[in-house]
């Protein structure tokens, strides 16, 4: 999975090292920059999707370190399962 799908900042371009220096001089703001949608309805859309990416990867983690932290429980609950 894309790492700029799952962060939470996906609206915002990744900046380089030297937009970061000019934007120490950027008093009017004219270096920002948004990864645009063309509709309120397709951001909230992808916002929507990415959340739910988030939920998934955070349950298939919990998954993993509790069977890592419990072998003979998740053994007997995968064969009884089977």
């Amino acid at each position: 999975m894309s790492e700029q799908i799952l962060n939470s900042s996906a609206l915002f371009i990744k900046p380089s090292f030297m937009k970061g220096v000019a934007r120490g001089v950027d008093l009017f703001g004219q270096l920002d920059h948004y990864n645009y949608s063309q509709t309120d309805e397709e951001a909230d859309s992808k916002a929507v999707n990415r959340d739910w990416i988030v939920v998934g990867c955070d349950l298939d983690n919990a998954i993993k370190q509790y069977e890592q932290e419990n072998p003979e429980q998740a053994a007997a609950y995968r064969t009884a399962n089977i």
